[in-house]
């Protein structure tokens, strides 16, 4: 099974490296230099166990900056990209992931990083919804809880 992970730092490596193990994965990331350190099984971050599965494990693991070649034939896609919090507007920044949910609009399951909070998660059911079953029924859209930002939630 192919696994498309979108944004190499420490979540999406992490997953990219665990699940390459035993499926055909490919990385997605923006930063060239990052691509090609995996590329030839080399960190580009600090980890000792990364860097020790990408020296001496046997990975189907390959990474790239084109969301086409990332994408195509993928079965699932772990988005892993960043979503900064920003104290001044109590925002977290979702440009990211809502950047990979637009390129992907039309496959299967979609897993975002720990960092995203719930109510954005309600917001990106509601964006998936609507671009792989357009349109879609109000009752429907209805029965997911709307999104109050800015994050009123401590």
């Amino acid at each position: 099974m192919k696994i498309a992970v979108a944004g190499t730092g420490y979540v999406g490596l992490s997953n990219a490296v665990l699940l390459a193990q035993h499926h055909e994965v490919v990385a997605l990331d923006i930063i060239p230099e990052k691509v090609a350190l995996i590329n030839q099984r080399k960190s580009p971050i600090v980890d000792a166990e990364i860097e020790d599965f990408l020296a001496n494990r046997e990975l189907n693991l390959k990474a790239t900056t084109d969301k086409q070649e990332a994408f195509a034939g993928a079965e699932y896609v772990v988005i892993a990209t960043p979503t900064d919090y920003d104290p001044v507007t109590n925002y977290f920044n979702t440009g990211s992931v809502e950047a990979v949910i637009h390129s992907r609009i039309r496959y299967h399951i979609l897993t975002a990083t720990l960092s995203v909070l719930v109510t954005f998660l309600k917001v990106a059911v509601k964006m998936v919804l609507n671009i792989w079953f357009m349109p879609v029924h109000p009752a429907c859209m209805a029965q997911i809880p709307q999104c109050h930002f800015p994050c009123t939630t401590t």
